[in-house]
């Protein structure tokens, strides 16, 4: 039987067994510029975050900022209502092609997902041209 080394949210390690529900994840939505506010993950189980990114493949062209947030949607609450996962936000006119690593909340609370809660992304702007993909990499929570 194959032996698995687990990372736990906390940085420590423990053996797992043959278990395919465990080890890190990605999760990752794409926009164009006809995108919307939308949830793409509702966490079955807990979870913390630990990386936000983005690559902007299009920079938009709309004179003003042109922004995205990733937030925690709990169950029953609005996209634009939920805790954003980082400091500052995606910028949809950056660089093509660049990743953007963003800053974490330093709040664990902000940081943890509990069964229901969803991962959104929160626009604001007019995206025109922009194009691109946000990834979160989340880990299990385990007791």
């Amino acid at each position: 039987m194959p032996i698995n080394i687990l990372q736990r949210d906390d940085g420590s390690m423990t053996l797992g067994g043959d278990d395919p529900t465990v080890g890190f994840i990605n999760e990752s939505t794409e926009w164009i510029a006809s995108s919307v506010d939308k949830r793409f993950f509702t966490a079955t189980r807990p979870y913390r975050v630990k990386a936000v990114s983005a690559t902007v493949t299009v920079a938009g062209t709309d004179g003003s900022a042109v922004t995205a947030a990733v937030r925690k949607v709990p169950s029953g609450t609005a996209i634009g209502s939920g805790t954003a996962l980082h400091a500052g936000s995606i910028n949809l006119k950056g660089t093509a092609d660049t990743v953007q690593d963003l800053a974490l909340s330093t709040s664990s609370t902000d940081l943890d997902l509990a069964d229901g809660d969803s991962l959104a992304i929160d626009f604001t702007g007019t995206l025109t041209s922009a194009t691109g993909v946000a990834t979160v990499t989340l880990a299990p929570k385990y007791a």
